[in-house]
């Protein structure tokens, strides 16, 4: 049984965004966002669960995510959000994207640009080589790498990750907006079809491509991104897989049969296609006898 927060107070409508969005305030004075799943003229969008079950996969990594809670508010579906910026009572919070336009000379330049592959990624990493924050965020920024790469997250563009600013200084904040993953818009049908098909799930994670958190419509593939930041950022990238080698599978597992949301098919999918998508990330650096 979903929790109903029909009767909490609505206090704005949120940013402008893909998804439809209510600032809540909680009875208890805490502040939440509730986001609801797209509705596609064909298709399916299932989102504001994969938001939940990201997080988790984001929390068994070891990362600090957003804390996400499917609701209903008003006979509808959502996810429910808690806001990190009160609860870390920062001075204030920025996006990532904000930032570098007002910090980097080349942002605008590197959005425009016609490079692609190895020479894309390379200026992107230039570019956030030269973000004033860059060494305060690099090692999160890193794991939210392969964190993307495992869940196959579409649109982690650069005002998908945020700031904070607190007493002591910047730090890099929750991982939120996760939803675009995990074979969002795969309704049970295609699910079941792709679970019995090895060739098609090894072709859907072969293809992954990814935003990186630098770019905001352009995209790089995964395998390429992990070969750049295995060569150019190696403590960090040996950090982060070994967060991926001790990932803990039967926790994950657990989790997936826990959730009564979730369909057979979708339940059969999702405890296939991540323990898929780690085996062939460690078997693309090399590290596939783990």
């Amino acid at each position: 049984m979903l929790r109903d927060v029909s009767d909490w107070e609505r206090i704005g409508y949120g940013r402008k965004s893909t998804l439809e969005k209510e600032e809540l305030i909680s009875p208890e004075k805490i502040h939440y966002l509730i986001k609801y799943p797209r509705q596609f003229k064909e298709g399916v969008s299932w989102e504001d669960i994969t938001e939940l079950i990201a997080a988790e996969i984001g929390a068994i990594f070891g990362l600090e995510m957003m804390d996400v809670e499917i609701v209903t508010r008003n006979g509808r579906r959502g996810c429910l959000l808690r806001n990190f910026v009160k609860e870390y009572d920062a001075k204030m919070a920025e996006e990532g994207g904000v930032l570098l336009s007002a910090l980097v000379d080349d942002y605008t330049k590197l959005q425009e640009s016609s490079l692609k592959g190895m020479e894309l990624i390379d200026a992107g990493f230039k570019i956030m080589r030269e973000f004033a924050y860059w060494k305060a965020i690099k090692s999160e920024f890193i794991d939210m790498q392969l964190f993307d790469i495992l869940i196959g997250n579409q649109d982690r563009h650069p005002f998908n990750w945020k700031l904070l600013f607190l007493e002591t200084g910047a730090k890099f904040s929750p991982i939120y907006d996760n939803g675009v993953s995990l074979g969002f818009r795969f309704d049970d049908e295609k699910l079941m079809q792709m679970v019995s098909n090895p060739q098609e799930m090894n072709k859907y994670t072969e293809k992954t491509k990814v935003k990186a958190g630098i770019f905001e419509k352009k995209k790089v593939k995964a395998k390429d991104l992990l070969t750049y930041i295995s060569k150019n950022f190696t403590d960090e990238f040996h950090q982060s897989i070994q967060k991926l080698v001790e990932f803990d599978l039967i926790r994950y597992s657990d989790f997936i049969q826990s959730l009564d949301i979730l369909s057979e098919a979708q339940k059969d999918w999702l405890l296939s296609i991540v323990p898929f998508r780690r085996k062939k990330i460690l078997e693309w650096i090399g590290r596939g006898d783990q």
